[in-house]
């Protein structure tokens, strides 16, 4: 008799809280795979969503034609990012 297949799968990465708040990082640019060029700058925090302006990737540049696009993620994960530094120019 077979023994039954158990659920071995990967475990979550928890996530850490990196800001206290989405509204402080407004202006600054974050990188994340969930953006088309991977490149974000937070511009607008309303109740739980955090509005984003794609802005172009110098290094890869096969998705530039998204940048200028709006997108919008949870702050519970937007809090968990790093942002970069440097602010990035227009």
């Amino acid at each position: 008799m077979k023994r039954p297949i158990v659920n071995q799968s990967k475990r979550v990465t928890p996530r850490v809280q990196t800001i206290s708040r989405a509204y402080d990082m407004i202006g600054k640019v974050t990188t994340s795979n969930v953006f088309p060029t991977f490149k974000g700058r937070l511009i607008h925090v309303e109740d739980w969503k955090c509005y984003f302006e794609i802005i172009e990737n110098k290094e890869y540049t096969k998705y530039n034609h998204c940048a200028g696009q709006i997108e919008y993620l949870p702050e519970e994960m937007v809090v968990c990012m790093r942002f970069e530094e440097e602010e990035e120019e227009k």
